[in-house]
């Protein structure tokens, strides 16, 4: 392989003697004057010239040293990120994520990472934005998913939209409606999550001019679920929660959008490990490929 005749070259060159560079090398000295003599004859230059106190680089090496050196440096480096990957096929990485992101798309993402490295443990830690950010500034994570914006002491890769939803119970008479109208929420019987378990859902509804009737509250989603899902009354939750929909509910979009941004987010500035690096950038290639993967279905449609 050419890149080992001009490693030789160059050890040649920075020892000043073929028997120490083939000494440092591990080659007998007639492979190491051999290697520089192919390379000499392939490229029709003179790369050394000997005289009686030993050998020196050519006027002819002297230009093309510059560029052998980069070509190995690279190859050196090269070889160093494999055996990093290698190194790292087995480990652990702790998340951050929120529980809609949680039950919808990180599984997928996970199961599709771990069929490339499948001895890699994942540490998923629940909590809110503000609580992920706050563990990543802490280096109590090593990636989290937020929504958009974040803060600038965080750097933060879209991923994909999801949507505040109305949630009903089959049969409900606006389950064949095209969306479910804002102002509808105060008719019903209402199933309400609890603040601290989505800050966005309760900004939602209190910034609402006529409230919804609360029959029922829980700090858990999937209560309320099966609580819809029984006919109890109505929900709003976020439409990853139904990736997949294991509950016989129906979903509708509201007359008014209200739409989010997620993203995953690392701390800015800081050394991120391998790990956490090959995940990240898994997680966003995965998320491309949904996208393209839409588009091309929208298409043939």
């Amino acid at each position: 392989m050419s890149i080992q005749k001009y490693i030789a070259y160059l050890k040649t060159i920075e020892t000043g003697s073929i028997t120490r560079a083939a000494a440092q090398l591990g080659y007998t000295q007639s492979a190491v004057s051999r290697m520089i003599a192919d390379l000499e004859k392939s490229w029709g230059v003179t790369l050394l010239t000997r005289n009686r106190s030993g050998i020196e680089i050519s006027s002819e090496g002297l230009i093309l040293m510059p560029k052998l050196q980069v070509i190995c440096s690279g190859y050196e480096s090269l070889n160093r990120t494999v055996a990093e990957l290698h190194s790292h096929t087995s480990g652990s990485i702790r998340v951050g994520t929120f529980s809609s992101f949680s039950c919808g798309l990180l599984p997928a993402i996970i199961k599709s990472f771990q069929e490339t490295y499948p001895h890699i443990n994942f540490n998923l830690l629940n909590g809110e934005y503000n609580e992920i950010a706050g563990w990543l500034r802490k280096g109590l994570v090593d990636c989290g998913f937020v929504a958009l914006p974040t803060a600038d002491d965080l750097e933060a890769a879209f991923l994909v939209q999801d949507s505040l939803v109305a949630v009903l119970p089959q049969g409900h008479p606006m389950a064949d409606a095209p969306y479910f109208p804002v102002d509808m929420l105060s008719n019903e019987d209402f199933i309400n999550v609890r603040e601290e378990q989505d800050y966005e859902i309760a900004k939602f509804l209190d910034e609402l001019q006529q409230k919804p009737k609360i029959r029922y509250e829980s700090s858990d989603d999937y209560a309320i679920l099966s609580m819809v899902e029984a006919g109890l009354g109505i929900s709003v939750i976020h439409d990853l929660m139904l990736i997949p929909n294991r509950y016989h509910v129906v979903a509708k979009p509201f007359d008014v959008p209200i739409i989010r941004d997620i993203a995953i987010a690392v701390k800015k500035d800081a050394a991120q490990s391998t790990i956490t690096q090959l995940f990240v950038d898994h997680t966003k290639n995965w998320a491309r490929q949904q996208f393209l993967s839409s588009i091309q279905g929208g298409a043939s449609d």
